[in-house]
């Protein structure tokens, strides 16, 4: 099967809430390469239907994320407009299969960035700071000897990320690699942690995740968000649960909430 037949079919399974068929035949293998080829290949599909990359995220950063999904390395994938949602929205869970949630860090660029380059020299293109919610489609079909290729080629097992209110405007790059992250079900805390438990600092990453993008012919450009990674690590959430993420640090506004799945 060509690529972009295998695009086509991605992108036809992950509109129908069954993502990565591909990877239910013992036969299909990519290389990490070619699994970054497919993930571009059906982004240019769905910006060819009409949807905007709302930004990017780096996903996998620390060694609790990565012993979890069964990796040694750091991940990249796409954020979509379309699957951008506000904080206090409630999900329906056939839209998802077996829907995860994550905390995450995120930031807003205020500039384009040419280069990777550019970039080490103008770090204060870090507008705000802010948490979100990231969903999963938290489901892998292949072995475990295809599980780095099947996480990228599934665009990371992103499915959308909820935003809050208000995003808190930072003095320096830093801020966030010395804020704490709290992620609470239903009033019960799953965990807290800071930023400096995951393998990079913020910058790091979006300069890493620059570099990964100028391979495609790409760059990171003004307004679009960065979801920078969580050092906590996934939660599967069910009928009825309602999700906290919160940062002191970045303000109350940060506050987010999500009763993930709902009823019909």
């Amino acid at each position: 099967m060509r690529e972009g037949e295998i695009a086509q079919r991605q992108l036809s399974d992950y509109d129908q809430h069954r993502p990565g068929s591909c990877f239910e035949d013992p036969s299909f293998c990519l290389s990490i390469d070619e699994a970054y080829r497919l993930q571009f290949e059906v982004s240019r599909l769905r910006i060819d239907r009409g949807e905007k990359i709302l930004g990017y995220k780096i996903g996998c950063i620390s060694k609790t994320m990565q012993k979890q999904i069964g990796i040694d390395h750091p991940v990249f994938g796409h954020v979509w407009n379309s699957e951008s949602h506000s904080s206090g929205v409630t999900l329906d869970a056939d839209n998802y299969r077996n829907l995860a949630i994550e905390g995450e860090f995120a930031i807003r660029l205020t500039d384009d960035v040419p280069s990777p380059d550019w970039l080490r020299q103008n770090p204060d293109v870090i507008e705000k700071g802010f948490v979100v919610i990231e969903l999963h489609n938290y489901v892998f079909r292949g072995g475990q000897e295809v599980r780095a290729c099947e996480l990228i080629a599934n665009n990371a097992i992103h499915a959308g990320v909820v935003m809050p209110f208000e995003e808190t405007r930072m003095n320096h790059a830093g801020l966030l690699n010395s804020a704490t992250i709290r992620v609470s079900k239903n009033n019960r805390v799953l965990g807290k942690s800071t930023l400096q438990n995951g393998a990079k600092t913020t910058l790091d990453g979006l300069i890493q995740l620059a570099e990964h993008l100028e391979k495609f012919d790409r760059c990171l450009l003004r307004g679009q968000i960065i979801l920078t990674g969580s050092p906590l690590p996934l939660w599967t959430v069910k009928k009825g649960d309602l999700v906290e993420v919160v940062s002191n640090q970045l303000g109350i506004e940060s506050v987010m909430k999500v009763a993930a799945p709902s009823t019909k």
